[in-house]
């Protein structure tokens, strides 16, 4: 995989592009004045793919308010179109990725299982220095496969956006282990909901129990561990953990309120929460359209990349839309979304990420901007996700043309053989009752 590399420039610089595609991009951005760096890496085939991104995606990202977008694009398993759009960014630039975190961490504790030293259906507790139980059900053990599908009924631990934050100061270990002891100074029964193992409910707090885990059994700090198995192999060489490691690019985050974007300070996670490009975060994708291998490294077997998106709660997407969130139903990492597409999405203090691809057709995209609206109005709110939206409909509509025209005629057929039953019924009925009718008349 051949990558040429952007340069990092300020707000009013054109953008930088390599290869034949170079005059559509620049014209588009001097048009608009708003892609500052650019990445690109194409064959023949895709250099019409690539024009189309160029003149479409600066457009969707004008109509938003966004203070800086930053969008990956592979094709046929490769990185094709990587560019930024703002002030202040670049395609070096880091960004937090919120959610889409998990799809990391699910690869991790994967690995892990692939290798050996973890169970998916294994008591958790086996790799943890105390019992984990729901109060409600204490005989019922709560394996890693529960967790990582959102099944064991933990939804969220007491002051998680606190810790998460930085306003407490707690490692990871601390933090678990006050939540989750049955005597844990941050250990609540309201943190749990249904019986394990019974059905979907998503949990914010499975997560980083499962990278504790994933400490306990690795015996190494979740980023080392992280480093040396998922972004060192999958060469992820801007992606950390912590945000001095990008103090010289890393995006600024913002909030929205009353319409405008406020700036945040630079926050890390406490170590934990992860900081990347949307070229970076292409990679795994890429690994996972691979059968879980990138060149010689081979990250996943092939039948537990398939676990990863084989929903074990079943659920329906057919009259949903990709944008909307998904309300039940996870593989081991993954959402299914409508026509085929599977990932992820994620909104954290100041950025907001989306992170989708199709294995059939070996496409796929990240989409970062360094703004949300969290504890702001509901208009707040649906604004900044409609500005991300945007361009994921307007890349959708490249790399997927006929998504819409498929969804469409799914949804007729299955309102025609709706429609069909509910007219045999009614026949059947009125057959039936017209029968009993003329038996009484015999009588």
């Amino acid at each position: 995989m051949t990558i040429a590399a952007g340069r990092r420039s300020g707000p009013n610089m054109p953008a930088v592009t390599i290869g034949t595609a170079r005059s559509t991009a620049l014209a588009a951005s001097l048009l608009l004045g708003l892609c500052v760096s650019c990445t690109v890496a194409v064959n023949d085939e895709s250099q019409a793919l690539v024009a189309e991104l160029d003149a479409k995606i600066p457009e969707a990202v004008a109509r938003g308010r966004s203070p800086s977008v930053q969008v990956a694009v592979i094709h046929r398993s490769r990185l094709v179109w990587s560019r930024a759009y703002g002030e202040g960014t670049s395609v070096d630039h880091v960004y937090m990725n919120g959610s889409v975190q998990k799809v990391f961490d699910a690869a991790a504790v994967l690995r892990l299982a692939d290798k050996g030293p973890i169970d998916l259906d294994g008591d958790v507790s086996a790799y943890l220095p105390f019992l984990v139980r729901h109060p409600g059900f204490p005989n019922r053990p709560i394996t890693v496969r529960m967790l990582l599908e959102h099944r064991a009924g933990l939804v969220a631990f007491p002051r998680q956006f606190d810790w998460d934050t930085e306003r407490i100061q707690m490692s990871l270990e601390e933090y678990i282990e006050t939540s989750l002891r049955s005597a844990g100074s941050n250990a609540e029964d309201e943190m749990w909901s249904h019986e394990p193992g019974t059905r979907y409910r998503y949990s914010i707090a499975a997560y980083p129990l499962l990278r504790y885990v994933i400490e306990r059994v690795s015996k190494q700090n979740f980023p080392a561990f992280m480093r040396e198995n998922l972004f060192g192999p999958l060469q992820m060489t801007s992606s950390g953990f912590s945000a001095k490691e990008f103090a010289d690019r890393h995006a600024v985050p913002y909030t929205r309120v009353g319409g405008e974007n406020v700036a945040l300070p630079v926050w890390s996670g406490n170590g934990f929460v992860m900081h990347t490009t949307a070229a970076d975060q292409t990679k795994l994708m890429i690994a996972l359209m691979s059968g879980g291998r990138i060149g010689e490294f081979e990250l996943l077997r092939p039948e537990t990349v398939v676990q990863m998106s084989d929903a074990t709660t079943r659920f329906r997407v057919l009259f949903k839309r990709s944008d909307d969130l998904q309300p039940s139903g996870h593989g081991l990492g993954l959402f299914t979304f409508r026509g085929g597409w599977l990932g992820y999405g994620g909104s954290t203090p100041g950025f907001q990420c989306l992170w989708r691809f199709h294995p059939g057709r070996k496409v796929g995209y990240v989409i970062l901007s360094n703004v949300n609206a969290i504890n702001s109005a509901d208009e707040d709110i649906e604004s900044v996700r409609h500005d991300l939206y945007s361009v994921q409909n307007a890349l959708v509509s490249i790399l997927d043309p006929t998504l819409a025209l498929r969804n469409r005629a799914s949804e007729l057929a299955i309102a025609g053989a709706v429609a069909f039953g509910w007219c045999a019924t009614v026949v059947c009925c009125w057959r039936r009752a017209r029968a009993r009718r003329g038996l009484k008349n015999l009588v």
